[in-house]
C-alpha cells in the first residue's frame, strides 16, 4: 500500500438545523456573515444564522454581494478588519466560500495576497477562524484547500491552494430553493468529481469506497428528478461533494491523469461562455474516451464498476452522454468559433 495523509483540518457537520452549531461555534467571537446574491434570504438559511447570533448574544456584520472578484476580497477583508471581526461565516455556493476563505486568510496577508493566489506557499498560516455552509452543493470548497479568486480588471485569475475551514455545516434543506436544473446539476457534477477522485485509485479500500459515493449519488440524482423535496438525496449529494475534497478517497493514485478534467473543463466556459457546471458535465465522457486511448484498464473498470457498463470504452462513453442527457442536460454547444478563438486559448499540449 502506499503512502498517504487523510486532512483533518476541518471538522464537518451534518445538520438537519444548524442553530445550535452555529452558536457553539460562534461563542465569544465578532463575526462577519459573508454571502452572496442574497439567495440564503430565500432558503432560510440567513435566517437561521442572524436570529442564532442575535438569540446567543453574538455580535455580527453582514457582508452581502461577495464573489470570486478579487476586488470584493479586498473590499471584504477592510470591512473585516475595520470593525475588528475574529470570525468569518461563508454561507453559499463555492464563489462565496472561496472568497470567505481568501478573507479570512488575507485578514493577516493583505498586502501580499495575491502571491498567495499565484501559486506562494499558505497552508498552516494564520487566518481568522472560519465556518463554511454550501447552500449550492457541487464544488466541496467547505471542505478543500482551494480558494480561486478572478481579477476582471486585468484578465487574471489564480487558486490559493491551502486555506482550510475550521468548520464545515451541511444542511441538506439549504438546497431546497434550487430548480430543477440546478438541482440536477449539483449531482452529476459531484458525480464527475468524484470520479476524478476515484480514476487511477490503485488503493481498494479508498476505490471501493469512492466507487460507493458515486453509485449513491447517481441514485440521488435520478431520485430527485421525481421527488425534489426529498431530504435524504439531497444529502447524499451534499455530503458526497464534501467527501470529493476530503482527502479519504484517491489515496492510491499513482497517476493524476484525471485531475486533467478541470485543465480541459474551462474551454467551453471561455470558447461558449458556459457555466462550470455545464462545462464540467459536457466534457467529461468526452474526456474518458480519449483518457481510454492511454489509460485504457482503469476506464473500462471504472465504467463497468460505478455503471455497469460492460462494452467498449468509445460505446460505454456513448452510454454515459445518454445517461447524462435523459436528465435533461445539455451536452453539446451549438454555436460556432473562429479558428482566432481556438488559437487565442493559452494551452500546454503535448503531442502523444
Amino acid at each position: 500500500m502506499r503512502d498517504f495523509n487523510f486532512r483533518n483540518d476541518t471538522k464537518l457537520f451534518f445538520r438537519n438545523d444548524i442553530r445550535e452549531t452555529v452558536s457553539e461555534i460562534t461563542k465569544d467571537h465578532k463575526v462577519m456573515l459573508v454571502y452572496g446574491s442574497g439567495s440564503i434570504k430565500q432558503n432560510g438559511c440567513h435566517e437561521d444564522i442572524t436570529r442564532t447570533l442575535v438569540d446567543s448574544g453574538i455580535p455580527f456584520i453582514e457582508y452581502g454581494g461577495s464573489s470570486r472578484e478579487f476586488e470584493k476580497i479586498e473590499q471584504g477583508i477592510r470591512f473585516a478588519k475595520t470593525n475588528e471581526v475574529t470570525m468569518i461565516i461563508g454561507a453559499g455556493g463555492a464563489s462565496v466560500m472561496d472568497s470567505a476563505k481568501l478573507m479570512a486568510f488575507g485578514f493577516y496577508h493583505e498586502s501580499d495576497l495575491w502571491d498567495y493566489v499565484k501559486g506562494k506557499p499558505s497552508y498552516g498560516l494564520k487566518r481568522l477562524p472560519l465556518a463554511l455552509i454550501p447552500t449550492y452543493p457541487s464544488s466541496g470548497s467547505e471542505n478543500g484547500l482551494g480558494a480561486v479568486t478572478v481579477d476582471s480588471s486585468n484578465g487574471d485569475f489564480g487558486t490559493a491552494y491551502g486555506i482550510p475551514a475550521d468548520y464545515a455545516i451541511l444542511c441538506p434543506r439549504y438546497s431546497l430553493t434550487l430548480d430543477k436544473e440546478m438541482t440536477t446539476y449539483t449531482g452529476l457534477v459531484t458525480l464527475v468529481q468524484l470520479s476524478a477522485c476515484v480514476l487511477g485509485d490503485k488503493n481498494r479500500m479508498s476505490y471501493d469506497a469512492g466507487i460507493s459515493y458515486i453509485r449513491n449519488v447517481l441514485e440521488a440524482t435520478k431520485t430527485l428528478q421525481n421527488n425534489p423535496d426529498d431530504l435524504n438525496a439531497r444529502g447524499i449529494i451534499m455530503l458526497g461533494t464534501s467527501l470529493s475534497t476530503s482527502s479519504r478517497i484517491g489515496i492510491g493514485k499513482e497517476e493524476n491523469f484525471a485531475y486533467d478534467i478541470y485543465e480541459l473543463e474551462f474551454l467551453p466556459e471561455k470558447l461558449f461562455g458556459g457555466s462550470y457546471r455545464r462545462s464540467l458535465t459536457s466534457v467529461f465522457p468526452l474526456f474518458l474516451k480519449v483518457m481510454g486511448k492511454h489509460h485504457a484498464e482503469d476506464i473500462r473498470k471504472y465504467y463497468a464498476d460505478a455503471f455497469g457498463f460492460d462494452s467498449s470504452i468509445e460505446e460505454s462513453t456513448r452510454k454515459l452522454i445518454g445517461l447524462f442527457s435523459d436528465f435533461g442536460v445539455e451536452m453539446r454547444y451549438e454555436r460556432e468559433i473562429s479558428r482566432k478563438q481556438v488559437d487565442d486559448m493559452p494551452n500546454g499540449t503535448v503531442q502523444r
